[in-house]
């Protein structure tokens, strides 16, 4: 099929979701040859019928183009023709892209929201990503690249240590997580192609677990010897006075902050002055975000300082904060819930492994998760529903990761 015709299903994927009748479409593309019996029993092989009628189109997406004119011919044939005619008729802006998207449930009503074209989509892809990570040239922790900026060493063959908690399977109210597998399968593959990173994988944890696996990690006495270290931590989330609530299976509860507290300069000598990456990709409240015509603004705060430094006649004590060398990803904002794709994974892991394989041989750290939230602001799923990611810097300086490289003998080497 042609580009611009997956184009066209792709950015009038809301529609299609909603007001297309497959049971009455299916048959006839059936009758037509599109499909094979043996397609549509694999297609709809699930009891989910909202996942079903998405790959649906996404299959027909790999036919021939001759196909594209079949399902639009289909369309009419079952009287679907409003739906045919979105395909036939381009928008303003030069296609149909959310056309009648954005409604209200209580009353029915289904007002039109205008988007850019190349803007907001829903990506019905079911392919999970493939992470193949581009490899840095040359190292980034200079004062050449960060001028007026203090920065990380990050060179060393013990790059980094990286703990992954992945909460998938709970014992009573909280559902499956589907696709989470796919996070944790991404996320090992982005640190081994890294290079240099030692890594561990935890899956399915309560709540006294996730901190006896976070105390272990903290007190790990090879610690002095990385530069870097990522708490990544995946699972149900909500929030409580103000703070982030992680589940554990059992439903026992972690707050974010304690998580984080865990790893203070005070808590945790070995890892100071050094820097603490913590990924939370998990909902924070029960609200959707829902796209809206209406244009919002943000404000962000970072609070960066050096640390300061008192002379004794004997010797020179550093003065630590409580609290500093830490950047906190959010996968959404206080009160809202997290998207999570059944066959790719969660929205925000995904696109932190592709952000972080393309991007992360010469883009500092900060950086990568405001681009993961740049790749968000542009994605929506068939309901509407989007997401702001969020980040905090605690004290947190200029980190780059430098897959692929290490400094060793005066020389730089590849892994």
């Amino acid at each position: 099929m042609f580009q611009e015709s997956k184009d066209l299903i792709i950015k009038n994927f809301v529609t299609l979701m909603k007001k297309c009748n497959v049971d009455v479409l299916v048959p006839l593309m059936l009758d037509k040859g599109v499909f094979t019996e043996k397609e549509i029993n694999e297609i709809f092989s699930t009891n989910d019928a909202r996942q079903n009628k998405r790959v649906f189109f996404f299959n027909i997406q790999k036919k021939d183009q001759v196909v594209f004119k079949i399902f639009l011919e289909s369309l009419i044939e079952t009287n679907q023709k409003q739906i045919a005619d979105l395909f036939l008729r381009p928008s303003r802006t030069g296609a149909s892209v959310f056309k009648d998207a954005v409604y209200n449930e209580d009353s029915g009503d289904l007002p039109n929201l205008e988007l850019q074209n190349h803007n907001l989509h829903v990506d019905p892809s079911t392919t999970p990503l493939n992470v193949q990570v581009t490899c840095s040239k040359n190292f980034f922790d200079t004062y050449e690249h960060n001028h007026n900026l203090e920065f990380y060493k990050s060179r060393s063959i013990n790059r980094g240590r990286a703990v992954i908690i992945n909460n998938y399977r709970f014992s009573q109210n909280h559902p499956y997580r589907n696709g989470a597998e796919v996070d944790s399968q991404n996320l090992e593959e982005l640190f081994y192609q890294m290079g240099g990173w030692d890594f561990v994988k935890h899956e399915n944890k309560t709540a006294r677990e996730m901190q006896t696996i976070l105390y272990e990690f903290r007190d790990c006495p090879n610690n002095k010897d990385y530069d870097a270290f990522f708490i990544i931590i995946m699972s149900h989330g909500t929030e409580n006075s103000n703070d982030t609530v992680i589940y554990g299976i059992d439903e026992g509860q972690l707050d974010s902050t304690d998580v984080q507290n865990t790893f203070s300069n005070e808590n945790c000598q070995s890892m100071r002055g050094k820097p603490k990456v913590f990924i939370l990709p998990m909902c924070r409240g029960a609200r959707i975000d829902i796209a809206t015509n209406v244009e919002n603004k943000q404000n962000t705060t970072e609070h960066d300082s050096i640390p300061n430094k008192s002379n004794t006649s004997t010797s020179i004590t550093v003065r630590k904060r409580s609290t500093e060398d830490m950047l906190v990803g959010y996968s959404t904002l206080q009160g809202f819930k997290a998207h999570r794709d059944t066959n790719r994974g969660s929205w925000y892991i995904e696109f932190l492994c592709d952000v972080f394989m393309k991007h992360a041989h010469n883009t500092s750290v900060d950086e990568l998760l405001m681009m993961i939230d740049q790749r968000l602001r542009y994605r929506a799923s068939e309901d509407c529903g989007m997401q702001t990611a969020e980040h905090r810097n605690k004290g947190f300086k200029k980190l780059y990761l430098h897959p692929g490289i290490y400094f060793e003998g005066n020389a730089l080497k590849n892994f």
